[in-house]
């Protein structure tokens, strides 16, 4: 059962959080798994930050502490970079939201945001963070690219019709995102899914380097004013499009598009794997390979919490022939996060490896799998980049996608 706990939508000012931040009781259950969902004590806990620093103060109870403390007149705490710190290492993936939310149906993970853009609009965004948001500003991406490289995977791809939105009449937008525009281990993901949504015949496009980053990685880390500038400038683009559908490849750009521009966008939103399900269920993709793998899936934060996006990447995998597809205890609405959110992995990087490896550990040791699926890039670059520092279990960590184009009879970003 899913509570829809609305993680990370119509983010209020803090002192709106106050009155709520005195309803919590402190009852503990946003460190743990719901106890109707519990499989075993080893996999109970839900908070990355909590588990690696065990106190309070970085858990949801502390979150709504924090609340009061800043809330008070005159405020009880300083900012300092202990706060900072506190504040900062929460990946924002809404498990401790998901929790209260069938318990006491508080927003700690809504209020976590309201915080961070307290602080941001105090301080200003945390120096690990200040070159994301600059290069937002500057490149429309936060990796410090050119505009005019967003589609330069594309422009590889002679043998595959990928028309021009906004210049060419299309159905279905592929929004293909900065993770998978820019970033050389995830561009064979954009590839593929052109590759697949080309030979499943939909009439698609991409906006090139006209596209422009959604706003998510500013709006995660507090800069909420930024990423309003970047909403009002692209509802009004996406809409002049005359599109019926837009496919995104990045699991934070669907969250941040279905729920944080929500009732302002005049056309369908799913994420690719959604569009894959139904393009399956359809009859458009045929599989022709065999693939005999032990595989697991991994729900990201976004489309899984976040949207309640659950079965139909699960049906994908079950449909691909030779595929044994096995569950962890840790999944759908309750699923571990892999902890690069929130700007957790370039602010905080170990910690992000710490909660990747914890993740592992729970593939190998309840489902023996030696294949890691997901849909998100940020979820694959993580959990990848632990699975490459391991030896006692070798994992391949690999995008939906990946194994899709495989047994179709095709590799990622090849024939």
């Amino acid at each position: 059962m899913a509570y829809n706990a609305k993680i990370a939508r119509n983010i209020k000012p803090l002192f709106e959080y106050r009155n709520d931040a005195w309803k919590c009781i402190r009852c503990g259950m946003c460190r743990m798994t719901h106890p109707d969902f519990l499989q075993s004590h080893k996999y109970s806990d839900c908070c990355p930050r909590n588990i690696k620093h065990v106190f309070e103060s970085y858990a949801g109870t502390g979150t709504q502490e924090i609340v009061r403390a800043l809330t008070c007149d005159p405020p009880e705490l300083e900012i300092d970079d202990y706060l900072k710190k506190i504040i900062f290492t929460c990946t924002i993936c809404g498990n401790c939201q998901e929790i209260c939310n069938a318990v006491k149906d508080l927003e700690p993970a809504n209020a976590m945001m309201a915080l961070r853009n307290y602080i941001v609009n105090k301080e200003g965004p945390m120096p690990a963070h200040q070159t994301l948001i600059q290069s937002i500003l500057n490149y429309d991406n936060p990796w410090l690219s050119p505009r005019a490289a967003r589609a330069r995977w594309a422009k590889r791809l002679r043998d595959v019709n990928i028309k021009e939105a906004g210049k060419d009449k299309v159905k279905v937008l592929f929004y293909v995102g900065c993770n998978e525009s820019y970033v050389s281990d995830l561009i064979p993901v954009a590839e593929t899914a052109a590759r697949v949504l080309s030979l499943a015949g939909v009439d698609f496009g991409i906006l090139g380097a006209k596209e422009r980053c959604c706003g998510s990685t500013a709006l995660r880390t507090g800069a909420n004013e930024m990423f309003e500038k970047y909403r009002r400038e692209n509802i009004e683009m996406l809409n002049g499009l005359g599109i019926q559908t837009m496919v995104t490849a990045c699991s934070g750009c669907h969250s941040t598009f279905a729920h944080n521009y929500a009732g302002d966008l005049k056309f369908e939103i799913l994420h690719v794997v959604e569009f894959l399900d139904r393009l399956i269920q359809e009859g458009d993709i045929n599989f022709e390979k065999e693939l005999p793998i032990v595989a697991t899936y991994h729900d990201p934060c976004h489309i899984g919490r976040y949207s309640q996006i659950f079965d139909p990447p699960r049906r994908v995998l079950q449909s691909i022939p030779g595929v044994n597809f096995k569950e962890m205890e840790r999944i759908r609405q309750y699923s571990l996060c892999c902890g690069c959110g929130g700007g957790v992995k370039t602010a905080y990087p170990d910690l992000a490896m710490e909660t990747a490896n914890l993740r592992l550990d729970e593939a190998r040791d309840v489902t023996k799998a030696d294949t890691i699926v997901s849909c998100c890039p940020f979820c694959e670059n993580n959990l990848g980049d632990a699975a490459k520092s391991r030896e006692d279990h070798k994992f391949r960590v690999v995008d939906i996608m990946q194994l899709v184009a495989e047994s179709m009879g095709f590799e990622k970003g090849k024939d």
